[in-house]
């Protein structure tokens, strides 16, 4: 998926992949929620624990730096090489929370994300070095489209290959 080159078609991008997925669960009922037979033996709840997680990551890196502070990459207490670990983390944190509660969630940080992104200039957006937290290789879009837009499209693809080989 290329990388979108305006400001407005990031928005564009990142609004059709959050619609696509969030629909994905319209009919799922409480039974099916938190059976864990997606591929990666993950469940409705979880796809919706990793977006929202990511999503808080990507703003809290921005928030820490705005605040001075160097932020801790991937998240506090893990390397970059304990992504698998990072994720369980997200779906161990909102066990017991429902599909409803979660999708709650999940718009609420689509809508910061929307709001963040709106904020940013566009050489905020596509031009590497506008924060130390992006590294030297990446522009901020890089970062936003590798931890939101293509996992949203990613998820919602094991969602529906779940979906009819269950005939949910």
């Amino acid at each position: 998926m290329p990388l979108p080159s305006t400001k407005s078609e990031l928005l564009e991008n990142l609004k059709l992949a959050y619609i696509k997925l969030d629909s994905e669960f319209d009919l799922i009922n409480s039974e099916n929620e938190r059976q864990q037979r997606i591929e990666g033996n993950v469940s409705c709840c979880d796809i919706v624990s990793y977006q929202v997680g990511w999503a808080k990551l990507l703003i809290g890196w921005e928030l820490q730096e705005s605040e001075g502070k160097t932020p801790e990459m991937p998240a506090k207490g893990f390397k970059w090489n304990q992504l698998g670990d990072l994720a369980q983390s997200f779906y161990d944190k909102n066990s017991k929370k429902s599909l409803s509660q979660l999708r709650v969630e999940f718009r609420d940080s689509y809508q910061q994300l929307i709001t963040w992104i709106e904020s940013l200039t566009e050489q905020e957006l596509f031009e590497p070095h506008q924060r130390k937290w992006t590294g030297d290789k990446w522009a901020i879009v890089k970062w936003i489209q590798i931890n939101s837009i293509a996992p949203y499209y990613s998820a919602r693809t094991k969602v529906r290959r779940w979906k009819k080989e269950n005939e949910i």
